[in-house]
């Protein structure tokens, strides 16, 4: 339970800083940040990440990126949010896992990405997240700012809020494009 809190308050934190903050005030120079969920696809409209000391396991980062606006226009789909949490072992490869996965394995190269779609309307929204391995790729820009690639993964139903959304399937596969 120790080793769970760090990075359940770095997931919290990410999630509320990204809900309360406009568009980052600088871009990124390396593009634009984009992810596709099923036949959606997505772009950044704000971001927030944040760094956390774990007693004796090193730094947690939490990433949660978010549309803006209309959040695509996709109906009941309208709208999504990414977040992504991961034991900070600077570049590389991270294997896709749970909260789980990886607060049992601290010295790993685990990271979680979860998204939630339905964030731009107010009739349900539907969160997934981890189901079968997949590998991501975290880089860091010349502003010290890490950013995220995932090849198509496919990601589970785990939770709908407000009733969820009609018709969302119970697993899609996620994209994501340089997120940040």
């Amino acid at each position: 339970m120790k080793k769970t809190v760090p990075l359940l308050l770095a997931m919290f934190s990410a999630v509320l800083f990204s809900c309360g903050r406009k568009n980052d005030p600088t871009p990124s120079r390396d593009g634009d940040a984009t992810w596709k969920l099923g036949a959606n696809t997505y772009v950044r409209g704000a971001s927030s990440r944040t760094s956390t000391p774990a007693p004796a396991d090193g730094v947690i980062t939490g990433i949660a990126v978010t549309t803006s606006g209309d959040g695509g226009n996709y109906g009941a789909f309208s709208g999504s949010t990414v977040t992504i949490t991961f034991y900070n072992h600077g570049e590389g490869q991270y294997t896709l896992g749970t909260t789980e996965m990886s607060v049992a394995n601290p010295t790993r190269n685990i990271i979680v990405i979860d998204c939630t779609i339905g964030t731009a309307v107010s009739t349900g929204a539907v969160l997934y997240g981890y189901s079968a391995a997949g590998t991501a790729t975290v880089t860091k820009d010349k502003d010290g700012q890490y950013h995220v690639s995932l090849p198509a993964t496919t990601l589970t139903k785990k939770v709908e809020v407000g009733g969820g959304i009609p018709g969302a399937k119970a697993t899609y596969e996620l994209t994501l494009t340089n997120v940040y």
